[in-house]
């Protein structure tokens, strides 16, 4: 019985330690009263993002080997700004229609990989933007992303 109450003691002391030193490093750095951390010191922050459905859902048509093939694509466009958002749903039907365009010149063979799905993505990102700085004269669309992704 002896054993069993060494072990269960020496169990918590380790867990408690584990804890206590998780604790110690991971707390943020105390700063002195009357003083400001330096820009450098701070952990940068994440932006709040705003997404926006680029919807309804991209239907492109293959033909491949004289099979008829189609893929479907759902996109979600990433901004830190609700004018910049605003902006890129006012000229929605260019952007639809330039990601129509640059998705209809694939294949299914060209978009079979993972890697080239990426590519892909990076493309739409680029077309979108492209569209933005045509217009306004800079980027406002920070990414893009595929929600879903069906070829068939």
């Amino acid at each position: 019985m002896k054993k069993i109450i060494i072990f269960a003691v020496a169990g918590i002391v380790l867990v408690g330690g584990g804890v206590g030193g998780a604790m110690f490093f991971l707390k943020s750095p105390e700063v002195p009263e009357g003083e400001e951390m330096v820009e450098e010191e701070m952990m940068p922050e994440e932006k709040d993002a705003i997404y926006e459905d680029i919807h309804p859902a991209f239907t492109v048509n293959f033909n491949d080997d004289s099979k008829k093939k189609f893929m479907q694509v759902y996109m979600v466009a990433k901004f830190y700004k609700m004018e910049d958002r605003d902006q890129f749903k006012m000229h929605m039907p260019v952007v639809r229609n330039n990601l129509l365009m640059l998705m209809s010149g694939k294949n299914s063979d060209e978009l079979s990989s993972v890697e080239s799905k990426e590519m892909l993505r990076k493309d739409a990102l680029k077309t979108a933007q492209s569209v933005m700085q045509d217009i306004y004269g800079e980027n406002l669309v920070e990414d893009i992303y595929f929600t879903k992704l069906v070829m068939q």
